[in-house]
């Protein structure tokens, strides 16, 4: 079989795969914008619980069973709310369906798992966050989340206010050849506002393989002269607390970041969990109102080229993509190729992404304005390691669905 009819048949592959994942991981539309806090009617507190845990009557066919642990933080402070699998799932692909806590504003979402395969697009409605996500590996254990979502919580109510956070019924998940999956049901958790005196917002660089001697920021709120940090799978030559709203840590030997857990504790017990991951800066936004409103999720994996399926649109409401992020500290050059299915050079461009900076938009905006035919194929090369998936997007169903590379050099 030659190069054509390979590609032919992947590029048939990843289609079926993509429509399958949009009418399984996104059969509605979030509604509402992507800014802003969630409405906000006046919270009213709850009893207290002891965290989420998966329970309850089970429902049929297969089901993935989480949870969630209760969080706390100042009035205005974050809280990184945390989905953890009881027990062994291999999820190859997943449509999370998270609703958004009255009053908080999302900050950051991402998805983990063992080898850091995981691709994803988040669309932030008014009221839920809905996630679609692929990777060829399964989940990790109840150490370790499967997804994290940062939010900011409100400044206007009570001190104590419990907000309770749980996920979406209608999510799913596909197990491989194991079939869909939808989740158990669980007890939601609780978010205290206000007891806490201490928070994360986030870690920079959080992600990415960093040298030693790599100053990493912990972002947040309330740390003080005597505030322990706690890191796990990795080590610091020195920890300082600059201010009450950054800590530094210096990186004693070159460390994959993404994923590391940190944990800050006040004196007063107060304490604060964080799964570190590149919260990545928007270079420039799609002229796609679909895209400026979609948020790319990254893997861990990084490539020096990689191939993905061009032309797949199947209606004409449907377009495909790229996302392509720089997690180094040292600015990317990266080219956009693309070729027909001949290989015959139909369009390319060149972008030098800065560090921690990505973009997410059209083929047709990265080839010069050339629409890729059917069969076609994207190359995407860069001079530094790169984070990129490949997308499915559909104005109509307002849908965007990521996809993973025909072939890659790491």
């Amino acid at each position: 079989m030659n190069f054509s009819s390979k590609l032919r048949c992947a590029i048939l592959g990843a289609c079926s795969l993509i429509l399958t994942q949009g009418l399984m991981a996104q059969t509605s539309t979030p509604g509402g914008s992507t800014g802003g806090p969630a409405p906000s009617p006046t919270p009213t507190p709850t009893a207290s619980t002891s965290g989420s845990t998966s329970g309850g009557p089970a429902n049929t066919g297969r089901q993935v069973s989480l949870h969630v642990p209760d969080e706390s933080a100042p009035l205005g402070g974050t809280v990184q709310m945390k989905f953890l699998v009881t027990e062994p799932t291999p999820i190859s692909t997943g449509g999370p369906r998270v609703p958004r806590p009255a009053g908080t504003t999302p900050v950051g979402i991402q998805l983990f798992n063992p080898t850091g395969d995981v691709n994803g697009v988040a669309m932030v409605g008014a009221t839920e966050i809905t996630i679609a996500s692929i990777s060829s590996s399964g989940a990790q254990g109840s150490d370790y989340p499967i997804m994290t979502v940062a939010f900011q919580l409100p400044t206007n109510v009570s001190i104590g206010t419990k907000l309770p956070f749980s996920l979406d019924p209608a999510s799913t998940w596909t197990l491989g050849l194991l079939g869909t999956a939808t989740v158990k049901p669980f007890p939601p958790a609780t978010i205290t506002v206000g007891i806490s005196s201490i928070s994360i917002t986030d870690v920079i660089p959080g992600g990415g393989l960093l040298p030693a001697g790599t100053v990493v920021s912990i972002e947040g709120m309330g740390f003080q002269s005597k505030t322990q940090v706690q890191l796990s799978g990795f080590q610091a030559s020195a920890i300082t607390v600059v201010s009450p709203q950054e800590i530094q840590i210096v990186l004693a030997q070159a460390t994959q970041v993404t994923g590391k857990k940190i944990q800050v504790t006040n004196p007063d017990g107060s304490s604060a969990t964080y799964f570190s991951y590149m919260r990545g800066i928007l270079l420039e936004a799609s002229a796609r109102p679909l895209l400026a409103s979609a948020k790319p999720i990254f893997s861990s994996v990084t490539y020096s080229q990689a191939v993905f399926a061009a032309g797949m649109s199947s209606t004409a409401s449907q377009y495909g993509g790229i996302a392509a992020q720089n997690p180094n500290l040292a600015p990317a050059t990266v080219t956009f190729a693309l070729f027909a299915i001949d290989n015959t050079p139909l369009g390319t461009s060149t972008v030098v992404i800065p560090p921690r900076n990505y973009l997410m938009k059209e083929t047709s905006e990265l080839t010069g304005g050339v629409v890729p035919p059917a069969g076609s194929y994207l190359v995407v090369s860069s001079d530094e390691p790169m984070q990129a998936f490949g997308f499915l997007a559909d104005d109509a169903a307002g849908i965007v669905v990521p996809h993973v590379a025909l072939s890659a050099k790491y």
